[in-house]
């Protein structure tokens, strides 16, 4: 599959129809779209999320969800996405076409709408070829995402080789795109920025683990298997609700209409807390408006300072809950760092009974007989007399088979698993976790220090001055300060019932299934039931070996890519995918057969783990996706960039597009290493910062075409 045009149209700083045709090379696979920070770069990649998935952008990546809340809400986000100089523009030509309805017919007067809508929307819109639909003949397909700002009504076209298609209509829009293009839940594997993917090493809480795992699961191809046998199970839940007794039937009939009247409950209350997090998201831009009102009337601090001053208390406060975070998996350990002496006479102990143990006794007891043996063998050679060589018999037997190896009390009897865990968790704690907690205090300690300068900065501004204006200002902000903090006690409540619901719904499952098991199915329906069941069983035999397989594979996949990009051979000898149930976790072990924690990797070698573990993924996906990356060369070093651009990024996909910082991120040197891979290459020019548009250039005179375009701006 391969993306040979994307046409931009007012989106964001592109103003205008903007279009790029890529490489569709498979020798040149590589485009390059270079610009300065600040021109349109992540905005572009924004454009692709935003062209395939719309409002459901929110699944594909954490920071998506975090714009589109503090927005207030996908409305109001897509209300930013359109250029502001064409929607400036629009809102003049908006009234002289409105006064043209006077006196004009209903054929015109829909024309005129239409123009209007035309002037109010912006669109992305995304060309394919080479794809592979199931039973559509298919040259050519084209996506193209269309929102209105003037009325908020978004429009999904879908065109298959320039026609619409009874697919596309059946299974509608988003499903098709899902299903047929590529799914959500794993296009953060194709679309990331280089510098932040870093976070996939900094996986903390449990919910971050599930979200990761269920997107590998959904990678490695395993999802599918385990959502068709949920199917056929909810199948004999129905049979046997069917073939119940009266009773059973009753009890079944309730359960089920309690569990679906609280998955309605869940959807309706997460209705809700979208709706409060609107209203907050409002009242806090009421709030902040009389915030600024007070510093204009008593304080000297500018609206940029005091912007920049709320960006750093929110950077800080983040930075804070991070440490809490790291705090309290380092406080399940506290107990035994605090009894470090008891742990040192626990492994003592463990050492005594190894050294005592049956298979112990009987090596060493082996080992003085082979020595035995010897001596008696060579004593005319060494010319020993026996007296002499039953002394130094009995000085081996001493020394090797101590009298008091027998009188060691077996307390601890740990098994091979045991051991290996305890031995684990010594090492963590004489090695890493003294400093890891002394490096934590450090940085809570500083960053609290900061935190409280910058809030007695702000409480400052506020505070100046003690006229009656200003008293009004404060008691209005404090007011919506209180309703904010009443709609955020309410989405805890709500957030506190959808956790009951959850759990109580689990229950019913429970009860559902437990009962539907004692069920008698009718002759009619046991066919049916026992050809579910059979196949249940059979997937469940395929879904363990496939996830045998795959961890195999995908442990061998990072392992190669890992010592492909890094110089230091010896650095990770083993990668261990963990798989319990649904969660999927990826260990990685040092030389001496230790887990490396990947949150005390350099952010080089954190971004350089991540980047091995997406071109894994996305080898084991067998998705022939294109490949986006934002910042490609971030925090890499020189030996690392070029392991990186002359391995790493053509073999990634059969099409990859770049988006780095020349000069800064790749210089001309590194650029040569890549040159006779690069299929396009685009400059991202700005006329102004509402204005940017792409200048194609050839792929040989990159750097020269943007040396003269820097130039042309001091000038």
């Amino acid at each position: 599959m391969f993306i040979n045009q994307i046409e931009l149209n007012n989106f964001r700083v592109y103003k205008g129809s903007n279009i790029l045709n890529f490489s569709i090379d498979h020798d040149r696979n590589i485009t390059v779209i270079a610009g300065n920070n600040g021109f349109g770069k992540t905005s572009f990649l924004t454009s692709l999320v935003w062209g395939l998935y719309g409002k459901l952008m929110v699944d594909v990546d954490d920071r998506y969800r975090q714009d589109i809340a503090e927005s207030g809400g996908y409305k109001r986000y897509c209300e930013k996405l359109m250029n502001r100089l064409s929607y400036s523009e629009a809102l003049d030509q908006i009234q002289a076409l409105r006064d043209d309805f006077v006196g004009v017919n209903l054929p015109q007067r829909e024309k005129l709408q239409n123009d209007i809508d035309e002037i109010t929307s912006f669109s992305v819109s995304l060309r394919f070829m080479d794809l592979m639909i199931p039973s559509v003949p298919c040259s050519q397909l084209e996506i193209k995402r269309t929102y209105n700002v003037k009325n908020n009504k978004e429009k999904v076209e879908i065109l298959i080789d320039g026609r619409p298609n009874e697919l596309t209509k059946t299974v509608g829009p988003e499903v098709f795109i899902n299903d047929f293009i590529l799914p959500k839940e794993i296009a953060k594997f194709f679309f990331f920025d280089a510098e932040k993917i870093v976070s996939l090493a900094e996986i903390n809480t449990a919910e971050e683990r599930r979200y990761l795992s269920q997107a590998y699961a959904e990678v490695l191809g395993i999802k599918k298997y385990t959502d068709l046998k949920s199917s056929l199970e909810q199948m004999r839940y129905r049979i046997r609700e069917k073939s119940a007794i009266k009773s059973d039937k009753s009890t079944l009939e309730r359960l089920s209409k309690q569990y679906e009247q609280n998955k309605k409950l869940v959807l309706h209350k997460n209705d809700r807390i979208s709706e409060l997090i609107e209203n907050i998201h409002l009242k806090r831009i009421a709030s902040d408006k009389y915030q600024e009102q007070l510093i204009r009337e008593g304080s000297a601090v500018t609206l940029e300072e005091l912007k920049r001053d709320r960006e750093q208390k929110n950077a800080l406060s983040n930075d804070l809950s991070k440490i809490k975070t790291r705090f309290n998996d380092l406080l399940e350990l506290a107990p035994f760092a605090m009894l470090s002496n008891k742990i040192l006479q626990i492994r003592n102990q463990l050492e005594l009974e190894n050294s005592n143990s049956a298979s112990a006794l009987a090596l060493l007891e082996t080992t003085y007989d082979s020595i035995e043996q010897a001596l008696n063998k060579e004593r005319g050679i060494l010319d020993l007399e026996e007296p002499l060589r039953l002394q130094i018999l009995e000085v081996i037997k001493i020394n090797m088979l101590p009298k008091q190896m027998q009188e060691v009390n077996m307390l601890l009897n740990f098994n091979p698993e045991q051991q290996n865990k305890f031995y684990i968790m010594l090492e963590h704690l004489k090695n890493s976790y003294s400093k890891t907690f002394k490096t934590l205090m450090n940085d809570q300690k500083r960053l609290q220090f900061v935190l409280n300068k910058v809030n007695r900065k702000l409480a400052d501004a506020e505070s100046k001055g003690k006229d009656p204006v200003i008293a009004d200002i404060r008691k209005s902000k404090e007011r919506l300060d209180e309703e904010i903090k009443s709609l955020e006690n309410e989405i805890n409540n709500l957030l506190s019932l959808k956790q009951q619901l959850d759990t109580e719904s689990n229950t019913i499952s429970r009860q559902v299934s437990e009962l539907a098991r004692k069920v008698e199915v009718e002759d009619e329906d046991r066919e049916k039931d026992e050809t579910a069941k059979r196949m249940i069983d059979k997937l469940n035999l395929f879904i363990q070996k496939l996830k045998n397989k795959k961890k195999i594979s995908l442990e061998k996949n990072i392992f190669t890519e890992l010592n492909s990009l890094m110089h230091k051979s010896d650095f990770v000898t083993e990668v261990n995918v963990v798989i319990q149930g649904d969660l999927i976790d990826i260990e990685l072990l040092d030389n001496q057969a230790r887990l490396i924690d990947k949150e005390l990797l350099s952010k080089g070698e954190q971004q350089l783990y991540a980047t091995a573990l997406l071109k894994a993924l996305v080898d084991e996906s067998n998705i022939n996706f294109p490949v986006f990356i934002d910042s490609p060369l971030q925090k890499f070093d020189k030996e690392h960039s070029r392991n990186i651009i002359k391995e790493f990024y053509p073999n990634l996909s059969s099409q990859v597009v770049l988006f780095p910082l020349l000069e800064k991120e790749l210089n001309f040197e590194e650029y040569q290493w890549m040159l006779d891979k690069v299929g396009a290459a685009y400059l991202i020019k700005q006329n102004n910062k509402y204005n940017s548009g792409f200048e194609e250039v050839e792929a040989e005179h990159l750097f020269e075409s943007y040396n003269k375009i820097q130039k042309d701006y001091v000038q």
